[in-house]
């Protein structure tokens, strides 16, 4: 049969609206019949209207009523949204369509229903079926008398039940979610054994409540230790004037198992949980809102029974922030709590801080301002019983010069006053006032080779080399220390520290200062096709010259190396080293080649070196490590880790893992882990881990 194309003007007698001619729908068919009631059109129709697309077997339409009629394989399209069904009545005036036996879905929802009525901003479905992707067993689905459906927005459901393929065992009175977020986020379950928990199962559930709600909860079983449960939810809310996302995860449990004793040597009760809360919030442009809570009942709750979680947070920190940014300028309010009484936590309570950025005064002349109080609190310190009251002020000029285009200096010089209203050493309060003049001072050249190489992807180099110097004395900086309660005090850290008196964090603990900092960065790169440039090649030196030095310190400080190696994508060699050039002692060093295989395999062999300090309380670390993971094919990847500690003489951590992604949704992990040396977590375990894949 030859096909036919409708003109519009078979359409002449289509209602006028408003004294104005519609827009009239372009339809076709391998033949047409033309009644009463208006045209049939058979054989692979095709109606175009509007930017939708209706194809149908049959496709009747009433010019008079703007009325089509479709059966037969009906598919309507319009932009990503696509609609399936046996029959199909599309009111193209109104742009309203019902539907029986019904499938629609833009990607990755997918709904199915007994019946369908809506228009392009809103549809709403009975006896719906939702799914995240295609229809399957593994497939994440919510049943629902009825779901009301917004195209590239949200969904709706009444009297939900939530699961997966055809278990839907989870009742869900209200269901609301964005339509780019998850049937089911936060899905998770986890069986196996170890030693040290017995025989477990770890259930996780997040399920949509509201639009920008998620409530659920998790529950652990463990046959050595009992019952582990706890609610959990998530929130996340976007507009054009603000936004926020948080979360929440806790977990109680009566621990009938051998609980041992807490980082302090206390025996850890039995009655046992946690709870954890994150905050983020914008508002505006200018001001950011967050926070974090986490509650622990000992020090080992989570590395007992959330293993995962601790290996991201081993010390827990407590604190709210606000904070307002200007043109040149940001005030905050932060203040940090200590619901946990087993770490050593510096509390603010709270801190008020203005912090200008530099700003030009004139004549080439910058000048920055810090200003902060603070109520502060240090239990850990027994002569601090009560908090003490910290007024902190901090004033700097600079002119910053260059006499060549690859030179630049900055003469500095500042003033840091600091009053207390509480002192130790039998003074009531103390005032200091501290002086700092210095200057940074960088060079930057650079030089350029034509050297190609095929086979390293070689395309030309580029040296890029930045010698810096930096200068600071403050006078005097030790002063007042017998009567300065050290509440901010030095960390361990095998970094170089801000010379800056400004950016000192520890100043309630200054060390006489004046010093001389040298540093070398080096960079040798190549042109990339893909980047722009790579580097083949890094070094970077850096080290303090101490003209003034305190009784433990030698004149200069650990040298500080960083040099890695890259000549091609598929290759890296790294190391960091801290020698002291006194007496030439490694006080740490870590290195590491890797190899990869995008998409395929890779592999990393490193060390770690850390020499034990006792007066710092921190203890010696030496290992080798071994990291392979390999891509069997789209469904199946190995992973092997090997730990040798040689303080223990034998390997640490073993672990030999399968992952498995079924279809892209789910992630099942297949996990046997060794350990020596490590008497919480036990010596064996055997796990297999099923997650929901994040989109």
């Amino acid at each position: 049969m030859t096909r036919r194309l409708l003109p519009v003007l078979l359409l002449a007698s289509a209602p006028l609206l408003n004294g104005a001619s519609p827009a009239l729908p372009e339809i076709t068919a391998t033949r047409t019949e033309i009644t009463d009631a208006g045209t049939v059109f058979n054989g692979d129709a095709r109606l175009n209207y509007d930017g939708a697309l209706l194809l149908a077997d049959q496709i009747s339409y009433d010019p008079k009523t703007q009325v089509a009629r479709a059966t037969g394989h009906v598919s309507l399209t319009r932009g990503p949204q696509r609609l399936l069904a046996d029959e199909l009545i599309y009111n193209l005036e109104t742009r309203s369509y019902s539907v029986k036996d019904m499938r629609v879905g833009q990607d990755p929802i997918y709904i199915s229903g007994s019946s369908l009525e809506g228009t392009p901003d809103k549809v709403v479905i009975e006896d719906a079926v939702i799914t995240f992707s295609d229809p399957g067993l593994a497939t994440p689905t919510v049943r629902a008398s009825s779901v009301t459906y917004i195209p590239s927005d949200s969904i709706t459901a009444k009297s939900a039940r939530v699961g997966v393929g055809p278990v839907m065992p989870i009742p869900v009175p209200l269901y609301s979610q964005t339509i780019n977020d998850p049937l089911l986020s936060h899905v998770k379950a986890r069986a196996g054994f170890s030693s040290n928990l017995g025989g477990e199962l770890d259930l996780g559930l997040l399920a949509p409540f509201t639009r920008t709600v998620k409530l659920g909860g998790d529950l652990g079983i463990y046959t050595k230790r009992g019952v582990m449960f706890g609610p959990a939810g998530a929130y996340a809310f976007d507009n054009a004037n603000q936004s926020f996302h948080g979360s929440l995860r806790s977990g109680y449990i009566s621990d009938s198992g051998d609980r041992g004793n807490d980082i302090l040597l206390k025996p850890i009760p039995k009655e046992r949980g946690f709870v954890s809360w994150e905050h983020y919030q914008t508002v505006g442009d200018d001001v950011t809102l967050l926070g974090q809570v986490n509650y622990w009942s000992d020090s080992d709750v989570l590395r007992d029974f959330r293993e995962r979680e601790f290996r991201d947070v081993q010390t827990p920190d407590n604190f709210f922030e606000g904070y307002k940014t200007g043109d040149n300028y940001v005030v905050s309010a932060f203040t940090r709590f200590q619901p946990n009484d087993y770490h050593v936590v510096q509390r603010r309570l709270p801190e008020i801080r203005f912090d200008g950025l530099p700003v030009d005064a004139g004549a080439g002349i910058y000048h920055r301002v810090n200003a902060s109080i603070a109520s502060l609190e240090d239990k850990s310190l027994p002569a601090l019983s009560d908090p003490v009251n910290r007024v902190d002020t901090y004033y700097a000029l600079t002119r910053p010069f260059t006499p060549r285009e690859w030179l630049s200096i900055k003469p500095v010089a500042g003033a840091r006053f600091t009053y207390y209203d509480r002192a130790l050493g039998g003074k009531s309060d103390y005032t200091r006032v501290l002086g700092e003049i210095g200057f940074d001072a960088d060079l930057q050249a650079s030089s350029t080779y034509d050297y190609k190489n095929e086979r390293w992807d070689i395309d030309g180099i580029r040296h890029v080399v930045k010698p810096y110097v930096s200068y600071r004395a403050i006078g005097n900086a030790d002063q007042g220390q017998a009567y300065i309660p050290p509440i901010d005090r030095d960390a361990f850290s095998t970094y170089l520290q801000p010379l800056g008196l400004g950016d000192r964090r520890d100043i309630d603990t200054l060390d006489k200062t004046n010093t001389l900092r040298l540093g070398l960065d080096n960079a040798i790169q190549t042109r990339d096709r893909v980047y722009g440039s790579r580097n083949l090649a890094e070094l970077n030196v850096a080290t303090d010259w101490r003209f003034d030095r305190a009784a433990n310190q030698s004149h200069f400080s650990a040298i500080q190396t960083e040099a890695a190696l890259t000549p091609v994508n598929w290759l890296r060699f790294d190391v960091y080293s801290n020698i002291t050039p006194s007496d030439l002692t490694m006080r740490e060093i870590n290195t590491g080649v890797t190899f990869r295989d995008a998409g395929v395999w890779s592999a990393r062999v490193s060390t770690d070196f850390l020499r034990s300090d006792p007066a710092a309380g921190v203890v010696g670390i030496q290992e080798y490590n071994l990291d392979v993971r390999y891509t069997l094919n789209e469904a199946y990847q190995l992973l092997f880790q090997l730990s040798y500690d040689t303080r223990l003489g034998s390997f640490s951590q073993q672990t030999f893992g399968l992952r498995q992604n079924i279809r892209n949704i789910w992630f099942i992990d297949y996990v046997l882990s060794l350990r020596e040396g490590n008497s919480r977590a036990g010596s064996t375990s055997f796990s297999v881990s099923i997650e929901l894949a994040s989109f």
